[in-house]
């Protein structure tokens, strides 16, 4: 972009009508977006280690009492929480449209032979399959979506689940959402980052929409 693009922008952006995700499946920024999910020095793309054993022995135990099932890791990323519940002896099966990420659970799965498999593809189109004792859906992934496609994902999770399946949501709550949208308006410059490889100047700008409950996160890079 250049400055003239920034200055005639639309002020307030309609919900949705920029675009809907940031590009988790281009495979250059699939690769520069698994190198934050894999870190200990934030928490801004995966959960730290510490965190991710105790959910991860949370759902073992109490959402699923101890006992092996089936598994679905929708938007599962690079596999953080299915590699470490394939160890616990489910079978999991995750689907997410990060190139880097499905290859890097992938590999991960090969190396430590575990039951699990991985699909590329985006959870609003992809086929989930039937019989699983757990569909999850973590980290906040959930909100991101168009009401009407939340609704479709329901609904095909319901459909995925076996007798006395569980479905797991970690929607962020409304205080969260609004709050995101809420944020102040700022600039920054970049040697690198996860938008561009070369030194860019990026502004971050933040839109709460009262009337939907929408929060708009927009990046507009020189």
């Amino acid at each position: 972009m250049n400055i003239h693009d920034i200055v005639n922008r639309a002020p307030i952006p309609e919900s949705w009508v920029e675009g809907e995700k940031i590009p988790w499946n281009d495979p250059d920024f699939s690769q520069r977006m698994l190198a934050e999910h894999l870190p200990q020095r934030h928490e801004a793309a995966s959960r730290r280690v510490d965190l991710l054993d105790a959910q991860v022995a949370w759902i073992h135990e109490t959402v699923l009492g101890g006992q092996p099932t089936q598994i679905l890791d929708l938007g599962c990323g690079p596999g953080l929480y299915t590699s470490r519940l394939a160890r616990l002896g489910h079978t999991c099966a995750g689907i997410d449209f990060s190139p880097a990420s499905i290859a890097y659970a992938t590999e991960t799965a090969a190396r430590e032979r575990a039951n699990s498999t991985y699909q590329l593809a985006d959870i609003r189109q992809a086929e989930y399959g039937n019989g699983f004792g757990l569909v999850m859906l973590l980290f906040g992934e959930f909100n991101v979506f168009r009401r009407e496609d939340a609704r479709s994902i329901l609904g095909k999770s319901h459909a995925a689940l076996g007798a006395d399946g569980h479905l797991l949501l970690e929607p962020h709550t409304l205080e969260a959402v609004r709050d995101i949208g809420s944020q102040p308006r700022h600039w920054s410059s970049q040697q690198n980052g996860l938008f561009c490889t070369e030194p860019h100047l990026v502004l971050e700008e933040a839109f709460w929409d009262a009337r939907q409950r929408v929060a708009t996160e927009r990046y507009e890079l020189i």
